[in-house]
């Protein structure tokens, strides 16, 4: 065989072809060193001394696997008196595969999950599993990296049932993954703020939910970051206040009113303009019933022009206008969540200051669900979790 074939097709290079055998419906490569070197101080005044076959799984042919036999020969070196084994060149000591199996395998599970590249290769799931691992961390964050941050994005991702969650922090310019911490409290995040103050990081911004546990964390490290909170998030405790406002509307009322009540919920909570006439008509005709929900519904369409504004100053006057009428409703569940906003109004209206959302952050968290998915879940967390570091170079979106 042609050594051409042997480089280009299998990445062998350095030894020569003895013969080919065919077994039991693979192809075994017989393969030899192809120059006479001591391999401690490389001298050609060497005598042979034994040999020790060694047998490499290497790229598969079509379905046929496929093996290299290689002729380990034993030295004795006349310059440096040694007597050692030549250098195995395709594959790394103590493997049964060679490194262009390796990178083979690597590139499939960038596309398919252990269990299909096992398959397809024939290889024990461990094993496709240890090469994926060493693949995925070569990839993780280095200090270079973190040094490199700014604007950093945070939300939590639940990993199992019975409120198991895991904490992504991502890096808003790139879109880069650069911590996974396990649980949505204080403690997942703080190592990671330790570990960036103790590189200096001059952390700009920081966009988040009003998640108490976080903002600790970051405060202990970061005191002067800019922390700014996500509109999305706001938006959807207002939802779920004005849900858990129908239901006690509801509650409360007998007859025929509570008919017009009932159903009404995505009335109540989708945009205005994104319902039909129908609709319309329908949660009008609510509206007029209930002079609560009436109050809250108005509040809530107004809420959502905070963000609208260009400048801080109209959305500062708008955002404690909007407060004040707020706290005159009368409405307990209102009050009690305007008295919420009043406490972060500064990372309200950081916003105005830092234009940065968490919907980056949600859109990895969507694909890192499709991950869990495709696999069925992850017994190995730490194994999910390298996975996650390594999707900004898995080009996982452009294939789903």
């Amino acid at each position: 065989m042609p050594r051409a074939i042997l480089y280009h097709g299998f990445g062998i290079r350095g030894y020569q072809h003895l013969w080919t055998q065919f077994k039991e419906g693979c192809i075994y490569f017989h393969l030899v060193r192809s120059t006479n070197r001591c391999s401690f101080c490389h001298s050609f005044k060497v005598t042979q001394k034994g040999f020790k076959v060694r047998t490499l799984r290497t790229l598969p042919i079509g379905k046929k696997r496929v093996f290299v036999v290689i002729r380990m020969r034993r030295f004795y070196c006349e310059q440096c008196g040694r007597r050692r084994f030549e250098d195995l060149l395709i594959a790394e000591r103590r493997k049964h595969y060679t490194r262009a199996l390796e990178r083979y395998v690597r590139d499939l599970c960038l596309v398919m999950t252990i269990l299909d590249v096992a398959q397809h290769t024939g290889l024990h799931w461990a094993t496709v599993k240890a090469i994926d691992r060493r693949r995925l961390k070569k990839n993780l964050p280095s200090a270079s990296d973190l040094r490199r941050l700014r604007y950093l994005g945070i939300d939590e991702v639940s990993l199992k049932k019975r409120h198991r969650y895991l904490t992504t922090v991502v890096d808003l310019r790139t879109g880069r993954v650069v911590y996974v911490g396990e649980g949505r409290g204080e403690r997942s995040l703080a190592p990671f703020f330790k570990k960036l103050h103790r590189l200096e990081v001059p952390l700009k911004a920081v966009t988040l939910d009003m998640w108490r546990p976080y903002v600790r964390a970051l405060r202990a490290r970061f005191p002067q970051t800019a922390l700014v909170y996500d509109a999305f998030h706001i938006l959807a405790d207002y939802s779920r206040m004005l849900d858990a406002l129908r239901t006690q509307e509801y509650n409360n009322l007998t007859g025929p009113m509570r008919k017009i009540i009932k159903g009404t919920r995505f009335l109540l909570l989708r945009g205005q303009e994104k319902l039909s006439i129908p609709a319309k008509e329908k949660l009008q005709k609510l509206l007029q019933i209930n002079r609560n929900l009436f109050i809250a519904y108005v509040l809530k369409e107004e809420l959502r022009r905070l963000w609208r504004f260009e400048t801080g100053e109209e959305a500062e006057r708008f955002f404690f206008d909007w407060i004040r009428k707020a706290m005159n409703s009368g409405i307990r569940k209102l009050m009690k969540f305007a008295t919420r906003l009043l406490r972060h109004a500064e990372g309200i209206l950081n916003y105005f200051r830092y234009p940065i959302s968490t919907a980056m952050v949600e859109g990895i968290n969507n694909k890192i669900k499709a991950v869990k998915r495709k696999a069925y879940g992850y017994r190995d967390v730490e194994y999910f979790k390298l996975k996650i570091y390594n999707l900004h170079l898995s080009g996982y979106s452009s294939r789903e």
